[in-house]
């Protein structure tokens, strides 16, 4: 099974919106993986916070760390910018994680165009189309599912199905409930 994070950023509305675009970015982790991401991430954090001064709990958000750090303040303009440097680097040398990205334009969109409800039918469709096309990262197709392999490879070679532990048959369809979370209220605690 696919795990799917998304967030979001700007506002639905059409008519006086403080915002030109809405953003929905999506997250594709494979469950087999998602334990090991997640100690990852933990440890990231624990890096920046050790390195930076950025306690583990704090947000990071792009646009305040530009212009406006708020508490963040203590911490020096361009370890706030090395920061999102980092976070981009850390998910960017990932091989286990797929990243997809809506944008709507909303300037060219008449009113009544749902923008909330189109951005997230494209994002699902997305989400499906790596899973049908076997486009995600830290599987290989084979003729029964994918493979995950268990021994890491060099970077720029896939390993082979020789190397693998366990095969998953592919998916056909998409959860059709999903579970939503607050990033405000929902903490890991290994």
């Amino acid at each position: 099974m696919y795990l799917l994070y998304a967030d979001e950023s700007g506002d639905t509305g059409l008519v006086a919106s403080p915002t030109k675009y809405f953003i929905l970015s999506g997250l594709v982790v494979h469950e087999t993986r998602w334990r090991a991401f997640l100690d990852d991430i933990v440890a990231f954090r624990r890096h920046l916070r050790a390195t930076k001064g950025l306690k583990l709990r704090e947000e990071i958000h792009a646009a305040p760390f530009i212009t406006n750090p708020g508490p963040l303040v203590r911490i020096k303009r361009n370890d706030q910018l090395d920061i999102l440097k980092q976070c981009l680097d850390f998910l960017g040398n990932r091989s286990d994680i797929s990243l997809c990205t809506v944008v709507v334009n909303k300037t060219t969109k008449s009113v009544g165009y749902d923008v909330f409800e189109s951005a997230w039918q494209a994002l699902i469709q997305r989400f499906d189309n790596t899973m049908r096309n076997r486009t995600t990262p830290a599987l290989l197709p084979t003729s029964a599912g994918w493979c995950c392999p268990t021994t890491p490879t060099a970077a720029n070679s896939l390993p082979s199905c020789d190397a693998c532990g366990t095969t998953i048959p592919c998916p056909t369809t998409l959860l059709t409930k999903p579970k939503a979370r607050d990033t405000a209220t929902w903490r890991y605690n290994p």
